[in-house]
């Protein structure tokens, strides 16, 4: 999503003068990075940048991009194309079956936490340096 886009939206909820109501509405995946003790997004590579895709009626798509950046948040609301979208859904790792792995204990059970990618449950509240912090 590296081309300019015409901005739907710069208001933190969905843009429902602009927009019907959306079909289906897919969270940014995030993913702990233990080197660096941040969650990142799956859908922007970063730590200060995080999608929400979602798909109206007729086949549209649009993006809300939420930017922290010195204690302030800003949002923007822009259509994407059917790939641009398609890429996203692969990038955050919908519809995939790989076996993903904690980066603290390397279990597989208990990965349910919701939009984090890589930490167990049983690891959220015992790691000095983790998610919580």
């Amino acid at each position: 999503m590296g081309k300019k886009m015409k901005i739907l939206s710069r208001l933190p909820e969905y843009p429902a003068k602009e927009l019907p109501p959306p079909e289906a509405k897919f969270r940014d995946v995030l993913f702990w990075n233990p080197q660096r003790l941040l969650l990142f997004s799956r859908a922007t590579g970063d730590y200060r940048e995080f999608e929400t895709l979602y798909r109206p009626p007729g086949g549209r798509w649009v993006v809300r991009r939420r930017i922290r950046r010195g204690g302030r948040r800003s949002y923007s609301w822009f259509e994407v194309s059917e790939e641009e979208a398609r890429a996203w859904l692969e990038r955050c790792g919908y519809g995939q079956a790989a076996t993903r792995r904690c980066v603290f204990c390397g279990g597989t059970d208990g990965l349910e936490v919701p939009y984090l990618d890589n930490v167990c449950v049983s690891c959220m509240g015992k790691t000095p340096a983790g998610p919580q912090a």
